[in-house]
């Protein structure tokens, strides 16, 4: 299955949006002398970030166009099925055992320990 970057670009422009409206409200709060040595290190600090691992992974994704889904292991759907199957039986034990209480209770209420 294949998917669109459509979400990887939303995020991206939330995230941008979110730190141009914090860098504004951080330059009116504390002043103009603020907003140069905030861009400045924002700025360094935003490139060291986009040229590490997080950077590449998303120029790769960005490159690649789509994602792929990767398929499970056989083993593991194997596994899955297997117990996919113990538990539809342990719910009819489970059914089968509050039947049998139901029975029980319902035919000598005098025996029950008060409660």
């Amino acid at each position: 299955m294949r998917e669109s970057n459509a979400p990887l670009y939303t995020a991206v422009t939330i995230v941008s949006l979110a730190l141009l409206g914090a860098f504004i409200a951080l330059s009116v709060v504390i002043g103009e002398d603020f907003a140069i040595p905030a861009l400045i290190t924002g700025g360094v600090v935003g490139a060291v970030i986009l040229k590490g691992p997080v950077g590449k992974a998303l120029a790769e994704r960005i490159h690649q166009g789509t994602i792929t889904q990767a398929e499970p292991h056989p083993e593991v759907l194997e596994e899955l099925y297997d117990m996919r199957g113990r538990l539809v039986e342990m719910e009819e034990r489970l059914d089968f055992t509050e039947r049998l209480l139901a029975r029980q209770r319902a035919e000598e209420p005098s025996q029950l320990p008060r409660g």
